[in-house]
């Protein structure tokens, strides 16, 4: 048989292209009126929305929430583990200090092996990250052989466990030992997130220092025994005072150790 197709079909098929001809033309022929009112190029098309609704910039309160949770974890033996840290890993190169034109006036000079040892919190500005301690928060420091402090915070949580930061801070202003970069954060072993940790008040028996930043948005108030005189508590809270420090939003920290 040919492949051939017969007349009948072939003038179907030329009837069908007519018609399909015809239909375009018509659309073509259509008024202005008409093809306004199917498509308003005019509109402008809705914007799509960012991430669940949130602006750019604000960060979700959840996700800080577990990143402050996470910075005060409970002290090893509690966690489950070993209690053995893995190898910490830092960076030694040195950045320069920033520079802040209307920064606080540091002390003149601190001796880092007398700076260690225990403190306690008697007051602080509040801090987002120590939102879930409620008393008894105490520092410790330990001077290693590497010129690095290494740092251990605890505090008494909302729920009663005893919350612990491990940190690690390093000296940058070595003609006064008295400008710090502390970081409780780390990344694949380094540590990263560096803050501001400037002493800026100092006994001269180191029996109280006073700790701020450069912005002056955090302070804290540190002293050897849990339970200084009301007196001296309201003096070095006015040298607070006294370098440009909000003093009267400093929050009392509890002590019942």
């Amino acid at each position: 048989m040919s492949n051939r197709e017969k007349p009948d079909q072939l003038t179907a098929r030329n009837h069908a292209a007519d018609d399909r001809l015809a239909r375009d033309a018509s659309v073509n022929e259509r008024p202005a009126d008409d093809q306004s009112a199917s498509i308003d190029s005019s509109e402008p098309l809705p914007k799509p929305k960012r991430g669940r609704g949130r602006p750019r910039g604000q960060r979700n309160p959840r996700r800080l929430d577990a990143w402050a949770q996470e910075i005060y974890t409970a002290p090893p033996g509690e966690r489950g583990d070993t209690g053995v840290d893995a190898k910490v890993v830092v960076s030694t190169r040195m950045r320069k200090p920033k520079v802040h034109l209307t920064a606080p006036t540091t002390v003149p000079w601190v001796d880092l092996p007398r700076y260690m040892g225990k403190w306690y919190e008697i007051a602080r500005l509040p801090y987002f990250t120590q939102r879930h301690c409620v008393k008894d928060v105490y520092a410790e420091y330990l001077l290693g052989e590497d010129g690095m402090m290494y740092v251990t915070n605890r505090c008494t949580r909302k729920d009663g466990v005893i919350g612990q930061a491990n940190g690690l801070a390093r000296v940058v202003d070595q003609t006064s030992n008295s400008r710090f970069e502390i970081s409780f954060r780390t990344l694949y072993g380094v540590h990263v997130l560096w803050d501001d940790y400037w002493v800026v008040g100092l006994g001269d028996d180191y029996d109280y220092a006073l700790v701020g930043q450069p912005t002056r948005r955090r302070g804290w108030v540190l002293s050897r025994t849990p339970h200084p005189p009301e007196q001296a508590i309201k003096n070095w809270l006015d040298e607070f005072a006294d370098k440009g420090f909000p003093a009267k939003e400093f929050i009392r920290t509890l002590q019942e150790t």
